[in-house]
């Protein structure tokens, strides 16, 4: 059974899919052109979705988060700032709420979580739109409103993917809500799925780290031993200490020193050597071996035609080796 479209009711159908969108932040290519909307679109078809409405005060301890989280922590500066603003002007931007499916009484907050909690902290009643929306549709207006405000980072973006098809969205959804393409999702869930949550919840939103740099880190804890000290440093109590804005160069930096003083400290595998001398002297035999490679070298007057003769009688040879294998294993 075919999936209701969740574009439907945003109103989106006068926006055609052979517009050509810019890039969001992050490349798109080939036939995502076709699919992932533009930022520009996004803020559009956010104004659409809010135009018309009514705006209702709500009382902000009725509202609930949203069902999918989009962020690691929130900019203490920004919501300050935000919240002297609201304190001086009054809120100018009402939030997109729907109401709870559990508690008629209730609504769950789509997008203007931090103008909901400057309302919750202040102790005033919230500017808001309600609108019945399911969690699909909630979750690609979640998704393109943070993008059309750039607020969230790479990681948070990163995040909110995994956190959409946990709860259930297919990729089509996330990637229409975070307007990436196939490959751009697949290095955001490589990163997440890779660095420990513990890692990932230290550092926070690190919002000036964008996309290479968190595909390195990823690489640096694909090795175990790395992955290890990286929980065990990012989870110090000095490490917590820094400001948030540190911690991503510090642990990156710290673990590539590590990586480096331990590949000092490791001993190169020495290889077993043998040799041998043909009894007329005139051939030559070296061999050194390591675990999985076997490097022969002949030398002398005989050595080129000996290895002709080998290579000629490979067949045979393997043959008897293999039938000795069987002999020994049979006894």
């Amino acid at each position: 059974m075919s999936r209701e479209n969740p574009f439907a009711k945003l109103d989106m159908a006068s926006i055609t899919a052979n517009q050509t969108p810019t890039k969001p932040g992050y490349g798109m290519t080939g036939a995502a052109k076709t699919v992932v909307r533009s930022i520009e679109d996004m803020a559009e078809n956010t104004k659409k979705l809010m135009e018309g409405e009514v705006i209702v005060d709500l009382d902000p301890r009725l509202i609930d988060a949203s069902f999918v989280a989009d962020r690691l922590s929130d900019d203490d500066e920004e919501f300050q700032e935000l919240l002297q603003a609201i304190k001086e002007s009054g809120q100018t931007t009402p939030i997109l709420v729907r109401p709870s499916s559990t508690d008629s009484k209730r609504y769950m907050v789509v997008f203007g979580h931090r103008r909901l909690k400057v309302a919750q902290e202040l102790g005033v009643p919230v500017k808001a739109i309600v609108k019945k929306l399911d969690d699909i549709t909630s979750a690609i207006v979640q998704g393109q409103e943070n993008a059309a405000r750039s607020n969230l980072s790479f990681i948070e973006r990163a995040y909110f993917a995994q956190n959409l098809l946990a709860s259930g969205m297919t990729k089509d959804v996330v990637r229409s809500s975070l307007a990436i393409d196939e490959a751009m999702l697949s290095k955001m869930l490589g990163v997440v799925e890779t660095v420990p949550a513990s890692i990932i919840q230290a550092l926070g939103a690190s919002k000036k780290i964008g996309r290479d740099r968190w595909l390195s880190l990823r690489q640096l804890v694909l090795a175990p031993a790395l992955s290890k000290v990286a929980v065990e440093h990012s989870g110090s109590a000095e490490f917590l200490e820094l400001d948030e804005d540190e911690r991503f160069d510090e642990l990156h930096d710290y673990l590539k020193r590590y990586k480096v003083k331990s590949a000092a400290k490791t001993p190169k595998t020495a290889a077993s050597g043998k040799d041998w001398t043909s009894s007329d002297r005139s051939l030559n035999f070296v061999m050194n071996a390591k675990s999985k490679k076997v490097a022969i070298e002949l030398s002398n007057v005989e050595a080129k035609p000996f290895s002709d003769w080998l290579s000629a009688h490979m067949d045979r040879l393997y043959d008897e080796y293999k039938g000795s294998k069987q002999e020994t294993d049979g006894d």
